[in-house]
């Protein structure tokens, strides 16, 4: 039920299943969430929108653009669900850093600067990477062991303010 309701369109019902879902994934063994993480992994990467040219309107039928707005709908919600399923995993686990998590992370980042998402995932991905690298602050070099080169730069990018003079 809390993974239906991760899609919801009111971000408050969207919030509080993500809570929800955390607190369940918490009590979790751990085989079971590299499984999920795996799983939604590959949804929210498959929910990232790819540029397509653009056809002409006239060429388009009314019946067309219907299927192309529930198309995209679907897949906004599909993104929606899987980030923050990994979001909730993420949160479950705030002051340890199994293999799973930098894997994680590195998929939520692809979706911190995506235009096409929600403003709302946006946010929430960039709440949750700040969220954990706070809690790990203390022993940051021993978690910093977990990630490869490219899972840390992918978290330092949502992390980081940008530069004015860059």
């Amino acid at each position: 039920i809390a993974i239906s309701l991760l899609s919801d369109d009111r971000r408050e019902v969207s919030n509080a299943a993500t809570s929800a879902l955390t607190g369940i994934l918490a009590t979790m063994p751990q085989s079971a969430l590299e499984d999920l993480v795996a799983k939604y992994i590959r949804i929210a990467n498959k929910s990232i929108k790819k540029k397509k040219k653009k056809i002409a309107d006239a060429d388009v039928s009314k019946e067309e653009v219907e299927e192309k707005a529930v198309k995209e709908k679907q897949r906004a919600k599909r993104q929606q669900r899987s980030v923050f399923v990994l979001c909730a995993v993420v949160m479950g686990r705030p002051y340890d850093t199994p293999p799973y998590i930098p894997e994680a992370l590195a998929a939520l980042s692809k979706h911190s600067f995506e235009q096409r998402a929600s403003m709302g995932v946006r946010d929430e991905v960039k709440r949750v990477c700040s969220e954990f690298k706070r809690t790990h602050t203390d022993n940051w070099e021993a978690h910093k062991k977990q990630f490869t080169q490219e899972q840390l730069e992918a978290l330092e990018d949502v992390v980081s303010t940008p530069h004015y003079y860059a």
